[in-house]
C-alpha cells in the first residue's frame, strides 16, 4: 500500500495502524502499548526480559516516524556496536526490503537511513554510545532520540538529549533489559518516572517468550534469582547490601574487550567433590580475559581432570610459543589428586612440550641436540592453593581486608571487574555465581565470605565456575611475580 497525503497524516498519530498497513507487521499487545506511548508521549523508557521484541518495535518506530514527519532527524545508539549495527540496524533494513512503497522511498545505509533526495535532511542514523558525543548536534522540528540496551549506556551520553527534547515535537524511546541499579535509564523508572511514561514488559506476559526459555533460567538460577529477574521479568536486580559482586559489574564485563601482550596463560582448576558439582578449567590470559571459553567437566576421576588440565597446557604452549603457564589447583579435598599428578609430571610435560617443539622446526633431539638448545621451553608452574587460607588485602589501596583466602580470591575478582580492568565471557552461570554470593562483616572487622553449604541452604548452586576463575586470578602467598 502507497499512502497518500491524507493517510500520512492520519498515520502521524497512528503508528500501529501504520506497522500493520504499510510495514506489513503485526505487533502483540506488548508492542502496541510501546507504539502508542512513542506517538502521544514525548519520553517513552521501556524495561523489559529478553525476547519481547523491541529490536522490532524501535526498528517500525524508526521507519514510522521518518515516513510521517516532514525533514526528522533520527539519532539511534547503543552501547556496543554489535547492538547497534548488527541487531537494530539490520531489523530496520529488513522491515524496509519488507514493503516494496518503502524500499523505493527509504535508503538504507551502513550508518545512515534517509528519505529519497534528502540524505542531509530527512534521516535516521546510527552512532554508537562509546563516544561522549554520540546523540549532540542534533536539532530540527521534529527529533527522535531511540536509545537500546539503555542500561549499559552512560550518563554522558544521555547529557545533550535533554537538551533537544525541550523543543516541542522532541521525543525519546528508550529500551533495554533493566541490568544496573544506577544511571539514567533505571533513574527513568524510579525517581524521574514521573517525567517519562515508564513501560514494564515481563517476559512471561509476552507471547514471543518461549516458555522452554522461561522453565530453563528458573532451573538453572530460580525464580527468585537475579539473572531471572533481569533476563525474564524485566525487573532490575535487587540492591543487596550483603552481594559481594555487582551484576552490573559482570554484565559490563561482557561487553568489554582488553588486549593484552600475551606473555602469561593462568589455569584456575576448580575440582569438584561429589554430586552435581562440577569441575572447571577456566583460563586467564594476563590476568585480564579469557584465553577461551572454560571447560566443564562431571564426575570424573582425578587422574582425568588431571588429563584435562595438561592437554590444554599443550594446546596453549602450541599456540603460544613464549607465554608462561601457572596452573592453580584449589587443594581442599579431591583437587590435591589433581595436583599432586601434574607436579610428578611436570618435567615429563615440559620435556615433551620441547622435544615437539624441536621437532616442528625440524629438529631431531637425539641428533641435533646443540640445535635444539636455541628452541624455548616452556616456563611452567603448578601451583598449590587452598580457599581456607590466610587472609589479608588484594592490595595496599585495597579497604577492605578479608579474612581468609576464599575473599582474597574473589575479591581480586571484585575489584577487577569494578575497576573495568577483567573481561568476562558472556555466560549467565558465571554471572549469577558471581552475584549470588554473599557476605557479612566479622567482629574482627573483616570481611568473610558466605559458605558454600549455606548457599546450598538457600537453593544457590555451588559456585564452581566463579571459583575456578577467582583462582587464575589469584596468586598463593609462596609466589611472587614481577609484571
Amino acid at each position: 500500500m502507497e499512502p497518500d497525503q491524507e493517510a500520512i497524516l492520519y498515520y502521524a498519530d497512528n503508528p500501529v495502524e501504520f506497522v500493520e498497513d504499510i510495514i506489513g507487521a503485526k505487533p502483540d499487545d506488548n508492542q502496541k502499548t510501546i507504539l502508542r506511548s512513542v506517538a502521544a508521549e514525548p519520553m517513552t523508557s521501556v524495561r523489559s526480559g529478553h525476547g519481547i521484541g523491541k529490536s522490532a518495535v524501535e526498528a517500525w518506530v524508526v521507519i514510522w516516524f521518518l515516513c510521517t514527519r516532514p525533514f526528522p532527524k533520527i539519532p539511534c545508539t547503543a552501547p556496543t556496536k554489535h547492538q547497534l549495527f548488527d541487531i537494530l540496524w539490520a531489523e530496520v533494513s529488513k522491515w524496509i526490503r519488507s514493503s516494496p512503497f518503502l524500499s523505493n522511498e527509504l535508503i538504507w545505509t551502513a550508518e545512515k537511513i534517509y528519505m529519497r533526495g534528502y540524505p542531509e535532511e530527512w534521516f535516521a542514523v546510527a552512532r554508537t554510545a562509546t563516544n561522549p558525543d554520540a546523540l549532540q548536534g542534533f536539532h530540527a522540528e521534529n527529533v527522535l532520540f531511540i536509545i537500546d540496551e539503555a542500561s549499559g549506556v552512560k550518563d554522558i551520553v544521555f547529557e545533550p538529549v535533554l537538551g533537544a527534547l525541550s523543543t516541542k515535537g522532541a521525543k525519546l524511546l528508550m529500551c533495554g533489559n533493566p541490568t544496573r541499579l544506577t544511571g539514567f535509564f533505571y533513574d527513568s523508572h524510579h525517581k524521574s518516572r514521573s517525567s517519562y511514561n515508564a513501560l514494564h514488559v515481563d517476559g512471561r506476559d509476552s507471547s514471543r517468550v518461549d516458555m522452554d526459555f522461561i522453565n530453563k533460567i528458573i532451573d538453572m538460577f530460580g525464580a527468585d534469582s537475579d539473572v531471572f529477574r533481569v533476563r525474564v521479568a524485566g525487573q532490575f536486580p535487587r540492591s543487596t547490601p550483603d552481594s559481594l559482586i555487582a551484576m552490573e559489574w559482570c554484565e559490563e564485563a561482557a561487553k568489554r574487550r582488553i588486549e593484552s601482550p600475551g606473555n602469561r596463560i593462568d589455569i584456575g582448576v576448580d575440582v569438584a567433590r561429589y554430586g552435581n558439582d562440577s569441575s572447571i578449567l577456566f583460563s586467564v590470559m594476563d590476568k585480564v580475559r579469557p584465553v577461551e571459553d572454560f571447560e566443564v567437566y562431571h564426575h570424573n576421576m582425578t587422574t582425568e581432570i588431571a588429563g584435562h588440565v595438561i592437554i590444554m597446557i599443550k594446546r596453549y604452549a602450541k599456540e603460544y610459543l613464549d607465554v608462561a603457564i601457572r596452573v592453580k589447583v584449589d587443594c581442599d579435598g579431591l583437587g590435591v589428586g589433581v595436583f599432586d599428578i601434574l607436579e610428578s609430571r611436570k618435567d615429563k610435560i615440559i620435556d615433551e612440550i620441547w622435544e615437539d617443539r624441536c621437532k616442528a622446526e625440524g629438529l631431531d633431539p637425539q641428533v641435533n641436540w646443540n640445535q635444539c638448545q636455541a628452541v624455548p621451553r616452556l616456563d611452567l608452574e603448578i601451583m598449590e592453593c587452598h580457599f581456607g587460607g590466610k587472609g589479608g588485602k588484594v592490595d595496599d589501596a585495597d579497604p577492605v581486608e578479608y579474612s581468609n583466602s576464599t575473599g582474597l580470591m574473589w575479591g581480586a575478582v571484585r575489584k577487577a571487574l569494578k575497576d573495568g580492568t577483567l573481561q568476562l565471557p558472556d555466560n549467565d552461570a558465571l554471572f549469577s555465581q558471581l552475584c549470588n554470593r554473599k557476605y557479612i562483616v566479622n567482629e574482627d572487622g573483616k570481611l568473610e565470605l558466605e559458605r558454600k553449604e549455606a548457599m546450598k541452604k538457600r537453593g544457590v548452586s555451588s559456585p564452581d565456575i566463579a571459583d575456578a576463575l577467582a583462582l587464575a586470578l589469584y596468586d598463593p602467598p609462596q609466589w611472587s611475580f614481577n609484571w
